[in-house]
């Protein structure tokens, strides 16, 4: 049953990767996600069903379009094959439960958030927003499945509210280093670490820091001094994954 679950998450969670490309592309512009119908930036030509098939059309077409043989990012299909991968870890932390679902939805929102904040330097309220919306019934519908749906609800709360205090106070002391996007992302992590034990929250936090400064020291010499700066946001978001990956080991085999 578990092999069969991760193979339905692998390849539910390359189709729902295609998707989030859409997303990435269109949101931070203000675009629709619903229309006009996907179509070659470069060209304009529709872009056929055969040819949305996730990692597969772009192996096939060899990372080209196929009227204009412009070459099709490869962010596309790592996305994919990305946000498959946290689908099947997801899998393999939660099992076939009713929590599994939410933290399917939090994986993918964080990982459309990182590459938004690595392409363009910003997180975008028209993604976080709705989805602490979506998450807060989420949870809380997820909460009733077990025996104290309260204390679940609860810690939900004060994981978001001491996320959001961590990265607000730094926010208000040096807005230079910590962006508002941020602050806001925390939020929604700290829902989803707090419904687990707002402890996790602690650790993901101290995680995120460690991630961002190895990436930072990297950066230093790669780029040297004169570099621009990196956005904190995917170092947030894979802190919080990898906590909640880890939250077994970290708070004791009884965590959820």
């Amino acid at each position: 049953m578990t092999a069969v679950l991760l193979i339905v998450l692998g390849a539910a969670g390359l189709v729902v990767g295609s998707f989030l490309n859409t997303v990435i592309v269109r949101l931070p512009g203000g675009g629709s996600l619903v229309h006009p119908p996907p179509r070659c930036p470069n060209c304009d030509c529709a872009i056929a069903l055969r040819d949305e098939i996730p990692v597969v059309s772009w192996v096939r077409l060899r990372g080209r379009c196929r009227s204009c043989a412009e070459p099709i990012p490869v962010s596309y299909p790592l996305v994919e094959l990305a946000n498959a991968g946290l689908w099947i870890l997801a899998g393999i932390r939660f099992g076939a439960s009713a929590v599994l679902l939410a933290y399917l939805f939090l994986f993918s929102v964080l990982l459309a958030q990182s590459v938004i904040d690595l392409e363009l330097y910003r997180l975008l309220d028209r993604i976080t927003f709705p989805a602490v919306a979506v998450s807060l019934v989420a949870l809380t519908l997820t909460a009733f499945t077990r025996e104290q749906p309260g204390e679940a609800i609860l810690g939900a709360l004060l994981g978001s509210l001491g996320y959001f205090l961590f990265l607000f106070v730094p926010a208000l002391v040096y807005p230079k280093g910590m962006g508002l996007g941020d602050v806001k992302l925390a939020i929604l992590m700290g829902l989803y670490l707090g419904f687990i034990d707002p402890l996790l929250t602690l650790y993901s936090v101290i995680m995120a820091c460690l991630l961002g400064l190895v990436a930072g020291i990297v950066l230093f010499f790669v780029r040297g001094r004169a570099s621009r700066g990196f956005p904190f946001g995917p170092w947030l978001a894979l802190g919080c994954v990898v906590a909640v990956l880890l939250s077994a080991t970290l708070l004791g085999s009884s965590a959820t």
